[in-house]
């Protein structure tokens, strides 16, 4: 693949790879960090990528390894201390919508990973399970628990 081809792919999915970090990783810089090495990865193993499957689910699979990885960093080694509020990019959110973001935010990482691919960015189970390695069947279960949760969280007062 030449250099103007790839930079293409990069123009074209860097927002969606900037969002998908961006759910994982609380800061900017860090999530900007993420999108920056995931295509630098991408690019030096594409002769491991495989034509005929999807590009952007590739480079999501790549987002989300390191993702991981920052987020188990992390853990090890806290920060002593937040140096500033990280925005919250959405804007001025009505009751109910601010109601279904702090749901969503309490369910477990693999249960909040799979709403989001299928909700927020619009992806099948099949690119879902290519990003993150995952059956399809035990995507299709996770969500489904995960919408239960959901449900039973959002219909207390």
């Amino acid at each position: 693949m030449d250099r103007d081809a790839f930079a293409r792919l990069v123009r074209l999915h860097q927002p969606a790879v900037s969002r998908f970090a961006g759910r994982y990783l609380r800061s900017a810089e860090d999530r900007d960090d993420v999108v920056q090495e995931s295509f630098l990865r991408a690019w030096s193993q594409i002769d491991r990528f495989k034509p005929g499957t999807s590009f952007v689910a590739w480079v999501l699979a790549i987002a989300r390894f390191l993702c991981m990885a920052r987020m188990q960093d992390a853990r090890r080694h806290p920060p002593a201390a937040p140096l500033q509020d990280v925005a919250d990019s959405s804007g001025d959110l009505g009751e109910d919508l601010e109601r279904l973001r702090k749901a969503c935010a309490s369910l477990p990482l693999p249960m909040r990973e799979v709403v989001a691919l299928r909700f927020f960015d619009g992806f099948d189970y099949r690119t879902i399970a290519q990003i993150t390695g995952d059956s399809e069947v035990a995507l299709r279960s996770r969500l489904h628990d995960a919408l239960e949760r959901l449900r039973t969280v959002l219909a207390k007062p």
